[in-house]
């Protein structure tokens, strides 16, 4: 028979435990990279090559986290890689809250700076980038995002034990409502992730410089 627990062991398993999701998530580090171009802050951003998931979209440096690193070493890593602005070259200025999506991930971005020489001498890894290029921050400061929504629906598999469950299929499963956010800049279209990391840090880099004055 098991030993039964007391407050003390409670206590001491999770007095100090620092919390992490309950559920198995995939963790990504994402590079919010800026650049000095013209006397003005530019974020750096990249296209997605033709033939890799999700082609054509507009995002950061960034990926999958992997085993023995942090997310910043992340982010740094796939920067370089992807790029080729090695960490050295990175000034980290700090990081953004993260965020937790439909698909299963906690996407993390941080904000770095690199020097528009280092910028200029940027090697594409052609086989992920199809393009990198520079957006003035002053563009989506001045310009509000479209919204749009997704909807995503319980869509359960034929065995779901419905009868387990007090109204059954009545239950009242609830939709989850997505804003999604969209530039337009230059004929390009920054949308999704990418799109609601841009709002979040210009959205709080406004609301924290109000409040300092």
């Amino acid at each position: 028979m098991a030993e039964k627990p007391t407050t003390s062991d409670f206590r001491q398993t999770f007095g100090a435990k620092e919390p992490q999701p309950i559920l198995q998530l995939k963790k990504f580090g994402i590079m919010a990279l800026l650049t000095e171009k013209n006397n003005e802050l530019h974020f750096v951003l990249t296209k997605r090559a033709a033939h890799v998931r999700q082609p054509g979209d507009i995002c950061f440096p960034g990926g999958h986290q992997e085993k023995g690193e942090n997310l910043k070493q992340t982010a740094l890593r796939e920067t370089e890689e992807e790029i080729g602005i090695p960490a050295e070259q990175i000034q980290i200025l700090g990081k953004s809250n993260f965020m937790l999506t439909v698909y299963g991930a906690l996407i993390q971005p941080y904000i770095g700076f690199v020097s528009y020489d280092h910028y200029k001498n940027l090697t594409c890894q052609k086989e992920e980038v199809a393009e990198v290029f520079t957006v003035p921050i002053s563009f989506f400061m001045e310009q509000k995002p479209e919204v749009h929504y997704m909807y995503w629906r319980a869509d359960m598999t034929v065995s779901f034990p419905y009868e387990r469950i007090e109204n059954g299929k009545e239950y009242g499963f609830r939709d989850y409502k997505v804003p999604e956010l969209f530039y337009n800049y230059e004929g390009k279209t920054i949308w999704g992730l990418t799109a609601q990391i841009i709002d979040h840090i210009i959205t709080t880099l406004q609301s924290e410089k109000a409040e300092r004055k």
